[in-house]
């Protein structure tokens, strides 16, 4: 019986859900999971190490090559093939203190139980970043994978 799958740690969700083609009206999409956005997020942009990544992420690092590699195919198939991205999904989790301010639209962290808006000061428009990246997921939490086996 194969092992339970891990959760996946991430930092912030995206700030946007996807991208689209220009110039090529399609309904295709790949989709990119949210632990598939933060591997590139990660060694990519902010240009990390494996080691690193792995350890932030809460997997081992083959988990991470895996994760990594099947975004990095899932970019590539939507650029040659002119698909639309879709970001969304996935079995991730923040830490408990990051909050996320709708007011503002700004990311914050505190650990004080009265979650206030450092800038805006309300309380209404805060939610815990846990439930802010549940709107990222699909309703089914599908892992359905692209066509093409990817």
């Amino acid at each position: 019986m194969p092992r339970r799958r891990r959760r996946r740690r991430i930092f912030l969700p995206p700030k946007v859900r996807g991208f689209s083609t220009y110039g090529f009206d399609t309904e295709e999409s790949a989709i990119l999971f949210l632990d598939e956005f933060e591997a590139i997020k990660l060694l990519d942009y902010e240009n990390l190490n494996q080691v690193k990544v792995a350890a932030i992420m809460n997997i081992s690092r083959p988990t991470l090559t895996r994760i990594y590699d099947r975004a990095r195919k899932k970019i590539a198939l939507a650029l040659v093939e002119g698909k639309n991205i879709e970001i969304r999904g996935g079995d991730v989790y923040t830490e408990e203190h990051w909050h996320y301010c709708s007011n503002c639209d700004i990311v914050f962290n505190t650990h004080d139980m009265n979650v206030n808006c450092p800038f805006c000061k309300s309380d209404v428009n805060v939610r815990s970043m846990n439930d802010y990246i549940a709107d990222f997921k699909s309703p089914a939490q599908e892992r359905t994978i692209i066509r093409k086996g990817i």
